[in-house]
Formats: structure tokens, C-alpha cells, sequence
């Protein structure tokens, strides 16, 4: 669902570029930089996994943008808090040999597709994360005080729980009004990601994440 999300969101970009031409005649003394503050909320999982529950985690750090062009086109960087981790059923894996999920109680196992298995306890898997984007935005100014900023690129992530690296997509959606910001998008994970625990193996699966953050440019 997270990557169809993403491929409109893709399109949508592709699009906001011509359409939004005739915006940007007026603007010709757009800011070369923005540096600001961004705090949210996200929801992390991850894919191959049958049937995931999905993670509430929190979002914020420090956003910073450069402008690189005649147009208003801008870099964006920064560095981001995100918990990248993923809500499992209890004793759950991923294993690629068997595609399979199961649950051991009582000497029996039980199956994703059980009619028990929604009875099976859940169990978070963490991974808190340093995130650093790489995006393109592109700044479309509608009046002196809003400013829509699609963005497209990618982002790579160190997890201090699972001590692996990630590398992925990122797009999104950003709205400005003065110095205040309101962004959504979403991350798409590349590598394969790998924990395992008393309880949860996890193996072969990418990271997906959603986050809505509100912000501030000094």
C-alpha cells in the first residue's frame, strides 16, 4: 500500500512542476535557504510481512534547504529522529524458504490464516533511528505568504537497535505559510532489514514509514 502511495505521489510531483510555472513569475527574490525545526508523528512497518501491524513512533530534528537554481528549486537535508521499527503478533517471523508466519502454544503451531491467530499477542520491535534525507523540492509560490514544496529523493538511516544501515526513497508534500511548515510523506526502505529476538525473526523485509510533521524556518 505505503509503495503505491509512493508512485502517485511520484506522478503527482512530475506534474506540479509545469502547472505551477505561471506562480512563480512574481517571486524572483525567493530565499537561497531555510534552516527549521520539525516535530510529528509517523507510522512505521515493514513489508513482506504477512499481515504487520504497523508502529506509532514520533518524529523531529533539524530541516535545512539550499537553493540551486534560477527556478526555485531547492536541496533539502537535515537530520531526523524516527523509531523504524514494526508491531508483530507474538513469536511471529519472515522467512523467505517458507513464506510463512506461525505462533507455538501449547506444544501446537498456529498459522496466520488460523482462525486463532488474531488471538495471538502482540509484540513491538523497535529500532530507534537517525534519518538523513536527500530530496528535490520544488517551491511554488502562491502568494507572498504560501508556498507549496513537493519533494522527491532518498534518505539512508543507521538504526542504534538493529545496528544496520538502510537506504531508501523519500516523497512528500510540504505547505509554508510565512515561517511556520506542515509536511507529509513517505519513506520506502531498499535493503533488506534483519532482527531477531527471543520472541520475533524478522528477516528479508524492507522498511515502509509514513510521518506528518509540523515545523518552523527561523
Amino acid at each position: 500500500m505505503v509503495r503505491k502511495i509512493l508512485f502517485a505521489t511520484i506522478v503527482a510531483l512530475v506534474g506540479f512542476v509545469p502547472a505551477s510555472a505561471r506562480f512563480n513569475g512574481a517571486k524572483k527574490d525567493a530565499p537561497k535557504a531555510h534552516v527549521g525545526i520539525r516535530a510529528g508523528i509517523g507510522a512505521s512497518e515493514y513489508s513482506n510481512l504477512d499481515r504487520p501491524l504497523g508502529l506509532a513512533t514520533g518524529v523531529g530534528g533539524l530541516h535545512v534547504d539550499f537553493k540551486v537554481a534560477k527556478l526555485p528549486f531547492y536541496i533539502e537535508t537535515g537530520a531526523y529522529y524516527m523509531d523504524m521499527g514494526t508491531r508483530l503478533r507474538e513469536g511471529s517471523y519472515w522467512y523467505r524458504r517458507y513464506n510463512d508466519r506461525s505462533y507455538y502454544r501449547d506444544g501446537h503451531y498456529y498459522s496466520s490464516g488460523s482462525d486463532r491467530w488474531d488471538d495471538v499477542p502482540r509484540y513491538t520491535v523497535h529500532n530507534h533511528s537517525v534519518l538523513v534525507p536527500l530530496a528535490l523540492s520544488y517551491h511554488i509560490y502562491l502568494n507572498d505568504h504560501i508556498v507549496l514544496q513537493p519533494f522527491s529523493g532518498v534518505y539512508g538511516s543507521y538504526g542504534f537497535t538493529s545496528k544496520d544501515m538502510d537506504f531508501g526513497l523519500r516523497d512528500g508534500l510540504a505547505v509554508s505559510f510565512d515561517h511556520f511548515n506542515i509536511s507529509l510523506g513517505v519513506n520506502v526502505g531498499l535493503i533488506d532489514q534483519k532482527q531477531q529476538t527471543d520472541k520475533v525473526w524478522i528477516e528479508d523485509a524492507q522498511h515502509t514509514s509514513l510521518f506528518f510533521a509540523l515545523g518552523f524556518n527561523f
